[in-house]
């Protein structure tokens, strides 16, 4: 079976350059894309239609008997996860120190209790938002449901431009594949002086945390920045976070300040197609996340080797989803180093960042008298003694029963 995913780009492709039009049917696209046949063709529609019984991914909608229409957003959420798949599920995760890995993933600050997680709160104001657009608003409260729609993606636009969890994460994704390290202020570094010295006061502004994606993204040879040509704008981020736009029967046009010298206007046409990247770029980014912690999470229980100096050995922690939602290193003195995000807050025992040191310091307890060859946190005459798993008895030893090689 042809991937669905080229199929969707050769018909795309096809009716860009007006050699196909929508609605289309299989008899169409075999005529505009030669590269198929007609029962392939036949056979992909109705397989990736919206609805379909085998519950594929739906790319296509049935507008007639035999006639489709496109589904953009899937398969630009699908384009989205390729891109990002490289950094989130990097095929070395050693070199650089896993532990800077795992902190882009898990989004290591410091200490917290229970409700003081920002991004939580964001999928779900994300989530209520969309559902509108699910439900057949009433004439009664809302006059023009269809303005209701767009004025609904404009807010949901600007909260996805503006969150920062998922910038802050991207950044340190890349700082990890180029040996830079983990940073709860990733962009800091990359600062002129003069923004770092007004860095306090201002932070960092959305266009700016984009550049430095973008410009880090090409350093490593990937397309991760790209994905923001297709929907940053700032200045229809701008205009709608002050709210000094309208929508007009053709589409939305912002005034630009009092003297109206900087107003412009977008049409619905290139608005839908912005609004639609925006969304998704959020759910791919929400689903890679979600696929590295779950690949992660598998890996829970075993004993993977971490620091061939010290000994220790590192386990990865998992919630009651499958997600990894922390690690614990054991080290051979009976000691452990612990970071695990729940929804009840955020637990750190024997390990603390270090900005200084791009990383976090994991802390060994105490160090052998007379240090044999193992390491340096056993006796010479001694035996490594390591802490038990979490729901395990199973004695541990170096080097435990996984590997990352």
């Amino acid at each position: 079976m042809a991937d669905y995913k080229q199929f969707y780009r050769s018909i795309d492709k096809a009716i860009l350059d007006e050699r196909l039009c929508e609605p289309f049917r299989a008899a169409d696209v075999q005529s505009a894309c030669h590269e198929y046949t007609l029962p392939q063709c036949r056979s992909i529609l109705s397989k990736y239609v919206q609805g379909n019984p085998a519950g594929n991914m739906e790319v296509f909608q049935r507008v007639d008997r035999g006639a489709y229409k496109r589904l953009p957003f899937y398969v630009k959420r699908d384009s989205y996860v390729d891109l990002l798949e490289p950094i989130f599920l990097p095929k070395d995760p050693v070199s650089n120190d896993i532990i800077n890995y795992f902190s882009s993933l898990l989004r290591v600050l410091g200490m917290e209790d229970k409700g003081w997680d920002p991004y939580a709160e964001s999928r779900a104001v994300l989530n209520d938002l969309n559902g509108f657009f699910n439900l057949e608003l009433p004439r009664k409260w809302f006059h023009n449901p269809d303005e209701t729609q767009w004025r609904l993606g404009l807010l949901i636009y600007t909260h996805i431009v503006e969150m920062d969890a998922p910038y802050e994460v991207l950044l340190n994704l890349l700082r990890f594949r180029t040996g830079g390290g983990y940073s709860p202020t990733p962009y800091f570094d990359y600062l002129s002086k003069a923004e770092q010295k007004a860095f306090k006061k201002r932070g960092v502004s959305t266009g700016r945390k984009i550049e430095i994606i973008k410009a880090l993204s090409e350093a490593t040879g990937l397309g991760v920045g790209s994905i923001f040509d297709d929907f940053y704008n700032n200045k229809l981020r701008n205009a709608i976070s002050h709210s000094d736009y309208i929508l007009t029967e053709n589409g939305f046009r912002c005034r630009g300040g009092i003297s109206g010298n900087k107003g412009f206007e977008i049409s619905f046409e290139e608005l839908d197609q912005i609004l639609l990247s925006a969304k998704a770029f959020i759910a791919a980014f929400f689903s890679i996340e979600q696929s590295a912690r779950r690949a992660w999470g598998d890996q829970a229980g075993r004993a993977i080797p971490y620091d061939a100096r010290y000994k220790g050995m590192m386990e990865v922690l998992s919630d009651r989803d499958g997600l990894m939602c922390g690690f614990k290193i054991h080290w051979p003195n009976g000691s452990e180093s612990t970071y695990r995000r729940t929804e009840d807050g955020i637990d750190m025992q024997n390990c603390m960042l270090s900005i200084p040191h791009r990383t976090l310091d994991l802390m060994v307890g105490m160090y052998a008298r007379d240090p044999g060859v193992f390491s340096p946190l056993v006796e010479k005459d001694g035996l490594p003694v390591y802490t038990n798993r979490e729901g395990s008895v199973t004695p541990l030893e170096w080097p435990g029963d996984g590997s990352l090689d």
